[in-house]
């Protein structure tokens, strides 16, 4: 199960070091991740079930960057590997498994983003 993979609570230290402890900025790029995932992550799908492998490369090229911010490690890696399946294209049939997975990950850290902007903890 994906909450095996994600250590909570999630650990914002590079938000942090690379924002220098600014707080409004931090509040600024969970907002974006939060507001911005759910669509990417719509769009992910139904360019996998109509098995548009290239379109799914070019919506996780994108929705890459935020979510690497979060410096999770399994969820960096599961995000290159399904990144360059898609490209390549390359284990197409691990590609939906792959973007299941991405979504269940994705719900938990969206449910925890929003758990530290309601009770102002990041």
């Amino acid at each position: 199960m994906a909450t095996d993979k994600i250590q909570l609570p999630l650990d914002l230290t590079y938000l942090y070091e690379i924002s220098d402890h600014d707080r409004e900025f931090i509040y600024e790029m969970i907002m974006t991740i939060v507001k911005n995932t759910p669509e990417m992550l719509d769009d992910i799908e139904r360019e996998g079930k109509a098995e548009n492998w290239e379109q799914v490369g070019r919506l996780m090229h994108k929705l890459k960057p935020s979510l690497l911010l979060l410096n999770i490690d399994n969820l960096s890696t599961h995000i290159r590997e399904l990144e360059g399946n898609a490209k390549a294209p390359r284990n197409m049939e691990l590609i939906p498994k792959q973007i299941a997975e991405l979504r269940e990950l994705c719900d938990i850290i969206l449910k925890e983003l929003n758990d530290l902007i309601k009770s102002d903890q990041f």
